[in-house]
C-alpha cells in the first residue's frame, strides 16, 4: 500500500433502507449477508440487530459493526489490519469498502429474495 492515502474513518449512522416494506429482523439479517457476500464480506451474528462484518484479504482487512432495525442501519469501524488506522484516519480502501456496502444495502434490501 505504497502512496497510502489516509482519510477520516467513514461510519454510517442510522441510514434508512430504500424500501417501504417492513421486514422481520431475521429477514433483514439474511439479506444483508447476501448483499455483503457479493462484495466479499463475511458476517458473524452477535445478537438480533447486530452483526460484525469482515472484509479484505490476509494482507489488508477490516471489521465493522453493523447495527440494524426494521427501518435503519449503521456501520461502525471496529478494527483493521494493515490499513494504517491512526487517530481517526485510515487507508482510503476501508472507506471504499464501507461506501459500497452502504450503497448496496440501501438500494438492494427490498430487492433480495431471501425470505
Amino acid at each position: 500500500m505504497s502512496a497510502c492515502v489516509s482519510k477520516p474513518i467513514y461510519n454510517v449512522e442510522n441510514r434508512a433502507f430504500a424500501t417501504q416494506e417492513i421486514l422481520p429482523l431475521e429477514t433483514i439479517q439474511r439479506r444483508i449477508k447476501l448483499i455483503g457476500s457479493a462484495r466479499g464480506w463475511a458476517f458473524e451474528d452477535i445478537k438480533p440487530g447486530h452483526m460484525v462484518g469482515n472484509v479484505g484479504t490476509h494482507k489488508h482487512n477490516a471489521k465493522a459493526d453493523i447495527y440494524f432495525d426494521q427501518a435503519n442501519f449503521s456501520i461502525k469501524y471496529r478494527e483493521s489490519y494493515n490499513l494504517r488506522e491512526h487517530d481517526g484516519t485510515i487507508h482510503h480502501r476501508y472507506n471504499r469498502w464501507i461506501e459500497l456496502l452502504e450503497r448496496d444495502i440501501v438500494t438492494k434490501i427490498g430487492l433480495v429474495n431471501a425470505s
